[in-house]
């Protein structure tokens, strides 16, 4: 089903549920405001057509980095990244590099293998090069928690991002790709294998829940999936980091499609996981559709050549990147971070911190996409945006 015939499906359904089918602009400043007839879970309609709905919404662009309060960006800083070892981590780096080198700081790049050992270690090498902000992406707080208190004893503010914890979490001055913000991705990626098998899904799902926060989206999926395809089968395989480096997570894809050839959709933990798999399937003679999330060049030249992957739940790496040294500069300032106004259809029970970091977050497919080398940018002209804040 086409976005156009999801719109035409969905226009009664928006008008009875009262509310607007476009992501609402961030406000930028000191207070969040949700609005409680927005539907999320449990709104009126059919799940499946709420469903419908929620991604329409989510297909939508944002107009702004919601960030209005000038903040200073002093000369001659230093930050330190301690980079996971996913190839995603490294389109943030981009992101943070072009940042740094707007505001005139250096930066120095601790990678890891994402291992209790290796974190541990990189945070180490990271506070002896005296850093004045340190970014990192990832991995749970016990990995590196002696050395978070260091940091913290310091006043070294620490900013975060895909850690299974809340948007404003103590020691962190942000996490901005919070624990419910994976727990989303999870939901619009049932809502559309939903919506796109009109209710009648047979999912392979593959995952990687060393990263604690895929296994929260995992559960995001879980939950929506059963509400919007009760009738729906669901396989679930999962792999460590040094399982997925070796592939063997596309030989169990293989393996799996062989045993059940009427699976028709294969989603992954995140993008990475889809590269190289397109061949196996095909050369074993399957061809089934993909989605997944905080896709790569790779994964967008997938889904530009409708080979495998159909969409993507699109996180804005470069964005990232900035708004992570933004967030940095603000707290070397004594400011708040910012709160932003939760979009339509995000408001679930008990998932409070869906979409209030300022990063945002759309579903694309292959109409959405030019030059798939270019990352989706999250919001146009946000580097002009940040720097203008920063005085640069």
């Amino acid at each position: 089903m086409s976005r156009r015939d999801r719109f035409v499906k969905i226009v009664g359904v928006a008008v009875a549920l009262g509310s607007t089918l476009a992501v609402g602009t961030y406000a930028g400043g000191g207070s969040a405001s949700t609005d409680s007839s927005t539907p999320g879970a449990g709104a009126g309609g059919s799940p499946l057509d709420v469903a419908a709905a929620r991604l329409d919404a989510f297909s939508s662009t944002v107009d702004s980095i919601g960030i209005t309060d000038p903040v200073a960006a002093p000369d001659g800083l230093k930050i330190a990244y301690v980079q996971c070892a996913v190839p995603v981590c490294e389109a943030i780096h981009a992101g943070i590099e072009e940042a740094a080198t707007a505001i005139g700081a250096s930066l120095e790049v601790f990678t890891t293998q994402d291992t209790a050992d290796t974190v541990q270690a990189a945070f180490q090498s990271a506070i002896q090069s005296d850093p004045d902000m340190v970014l990192a992406s990832g991995n749970p707080r016990e990995w590196f928690e002696d050395e978070l208190a260091q940091l913290n004893d310091a006043d070294i503010p620490v900013v975060v991002w895909s850690v299974p914890e809340p948007y404003r979490a103590d020691g962190f001055a942000a996490n901005l790709v919070t624990g419910d913000d994976y727990w989303f991705n999870g939901v619009l990626m049932a809502d559309y294998v939903a919506v796109h098998t009109e209710g009648d899904a047979n999912v392979l799902f593959l995952n990687v829940p060393q990263f604690p926060v895929l296994g929260i989206e995992q559960q995001g999926f879980e939950e929506q999936f059963a509400e919007v395809c009760p009738d729906c089968k669901l396989t679930e395989l999962e792999f460590t980091v040094d399982q997925l480096l070796a592939g063997e997570h596309i030989s169990a894809a293989v393996s799996e499609l062989q045993k059940d050839d009427g699976i028709n959709f294969v989603v992954t933990g995140f993008g990475d996981m889809l590269l190289g798999m397109p061949d196996a399937l095909s050369g074993a003679g399957f061809d089934v559709p993909a989605i997944s999330q905080a896709g790569t060049p790779l994964n967008r030249q997938l889904i530009a050549d409708g080979t495998m992957q159909v969409a993507d739940v699109a996180l804005p790496t470069s964005f990232l990147g900035w708004r992570a040294v933004d967030a940095g500069l603000r707290a070397i300032a004594g400011q708040d971070p910012g709160t932003f106004t939760q979009p339509p259809y995000a408001d679930f029970d008990g998932h409070p911190d869906i979409s209030i970091s300022g990063v945002p977050q759309r579903v694309i497919e292959a109409d959405d996409i030019d030059d798939p080398t270019v990352p989706w940018v999250g919001v146009e002209g946000y580097q002009d945006a940040f720097s203008a804040l920063w005085g640069r």
